[in-house]
């Protein structure tokens, strides 16, 4: 019996943590008590001087455990009852039967009356039984929150007897089959959990099959000693309760119970998820982290008196609207009310949906390109992978690429530099930018040499008429600084050594005549 209750509870804890949102479980956990008379007969009991004819008060205790066999029965049909499969211990009672019996024991020398020899005292005869069944039947919603259960069940009905005597025990246990039929009307109190509800209810139970010769005790041994019990060679002709069926009152906590107007709607508002995921082109793409970042962010909870917060101060419409619309497509509300409240508000916008997905796409579409946020214009490519706009914005998002490329060649303001990103993008976006500063760098150093190569680079170029008026006017003779940079490394270094070989040089003949 206890690893029976073990095994509800770890049941139960298991039914607790199931999400009967999204998968329609439906399960439940019930316990019943009744008030029964329990009548008990034996004619010709072995010892006794009198027959048994008890009439015992009992208060019988069911306990059961239901599931329902279709996940989600017939999906999208409108049907308000629930087909269950289960399992129940019933019939948990105990009672007396009987104490001090007069009984004569004929030991084949003689027949001994225990009142007689004082030994009629501390004698007693009880009972315990419980009925493990297996169940199967079905549940009707009558009306919002009133419904009607019926079950059939079949098990073993277990009948143990305790024959107590000068402070010695002797149990037996007797097995009959046993069938019957109950049914519950049930009434939701509330909802003591996320979808988990609170029902009392009245129960009804009827047994069918007949409890005959159930043996209670061993025969008296022919001579002993000492007096046996009593109640030895008990074999009841009859158990049966007095009332042909058993009423009581039934607790139950209901999971994943659903009324007539919670599954319309649910199907309704499953209908308009996939309105939503098909007029979308929003992918399937948030995580459990991100719906609770938008419920936080976005505040999508009902106030005290169920309606949506004013969210105008920090975002514009078209930004609610949108985020609303996403977190009930790809993400699930604490409950089927605030859910319907949130696609009230939705439907206030009294925008079509595929239009409004037609304004956003195209308002996002700006507001990216006016942005030049690459993250951003990879984002819309993402959430918009079909959008007539893609060509737009894979070529600004190129541009920036080498936007970024080219800042970093301006950060080096060297010709190498400049000259290089030319040669590697002969088409690039920033060849005007590179010609420019290319002529900066040859108006600072203003050499003779260095004009004569940019006139020779771009006989084309934005600063020809410039370079030629420069050309005539200067008259350094120094090397082209455009050939010492673009020159290898080891060409450079010897050309920076000549110098300094000429600079000491240079040096040393000043000082000569300075001696002189």
């Amino acid at each position: 019996m206890r690893k029976v209750l073990v095994f509800l509870l770890l049941l139960g804890t298991l039914v607790c943590a199931a999400d009967f949102e999204r998968s329609n479980w439906h399960t439940q956990l019930y316990i019943q008590g009744e008030f029964a008379f329990l009548n008990i007969k034996d004619d010709d009991p072995e010892l006794l001087t009198k027959k048994i004819d008890r009439e015992a008060m009992t208060f019988p205790i069911n306990m059961g455990y239901l599931f329902s066999p279709l996940v989600t029965p017939f999906y999208k049909a409108d049907i308000p009852f629930t087909i269950w499969l289960g399992l129940e211990i019933n019939s948990f009672q105990f009672g007396e039967i009987g104490n001090t019996p007069a009984f004569e024991y004929d030991n084949g020398e003689e027949v001994i009356n225990c009142a007689d020899r004082g030994n009629c005292a501390d004698r007693s005869l009880s009972f315990l039984t419980y009925a493990p069944s297996v169940l199967a039947g079905f549940s009707f919603n009558i009306v919002g929150d009133l419904d009607i259960r019926v079950l059939g069940g079949y098990g073993f009905h277990f009948f143990s007897f305790y024959d107590e005597y000068l402070g010695h025990t002797n149990q037996h246990t007797s097995m009959a089959p046993t069938a019957f039929v109950s049914g519950a009307l049930e009434y939701r109190i509330a909802e003591i959990f996320q979808d988990v509800d609170l029902k009392i209810g009245v129960n009804v139970r009827r047994e069918f099959l007949p409890y005959e010769d159930i043996k209670a005790t061993d025969k008296a041994p022919k001579k002993v000693e000492s007096i046996p019990s009593g109640y030895s060679g008990i074999t009841f002709d009859e158990i049966s309760y007095k009332l042909p069926v058993r009423i009581g009152l039934e607790l139950s906590l209901d999971f994943g119970r659903e009324s007539r107007r919670d599954r319309r709607m649910r199907f309704n508002l499953r209908d308009r998820d996939g309105v939503l995921r098909q007029n979308s082109e929003v992918k399937d793409t948030l995580t459990e982290w991100d719906c609770m970042a938008i419920e936080r962010d976005y505040r999508f909870f009902l106030d005290e008196d169920g309606e949506l917060p004013d969210m105008s101060e920090s975002f514009t419409k078209a930004q609610f609207s949108d985020v609303l619309e996403s977190f009930l497509a790809f993400c699930h509300p604490a409950d089927l009310a605030t859910k319907e409240k949130l696609y009230a508000s939705l439907d206030t916008g009294r925008v079509q949906l595929k239009e409004y997905q037609t304004q956003q796409e195209d308002s996002r579409f700006e507001q990216v390109m006016a942005s030049n946020d690459p993250e951003l214009l990879e984002m819309y490519l993402e959430y918009y992978p079909d959008s007539p706009h893609r060509a737009e914005v894979e070529a600004k998002l190129n541009v920036l690429g080498e936007y970024h490329k080219f800042r970093e060649i301006q950060a080096k303001n060297t010709f190498k530099a400049y000259l290089t990103y030319l040669n590697d993008n002969p088409n690039g976006a920033f060849r005007k930018e590179a010609e420019t500063g290319i002529f900066e760098l040859v108006k600072a150093g203003n050499r003779k040499k260095d004009y004569e190569i940019y006139l020779k680079r771009f006989p084309e170029g934005m600063y020809v008429q410039e370079a030629t008026a420069a050309l005539q006017a200067a008259e350094t003779e120094q090397p082209s600084m455009i050939e010492v940079q673009t020159q290898p490394e080891e060409e450079q270094e010897e050309v920076q050594s000549k110098k300094k070989g000429k600079n000491k040089k240079a040096a040393k003949s000043k000082k000569k005549g300075k001696k002189k």
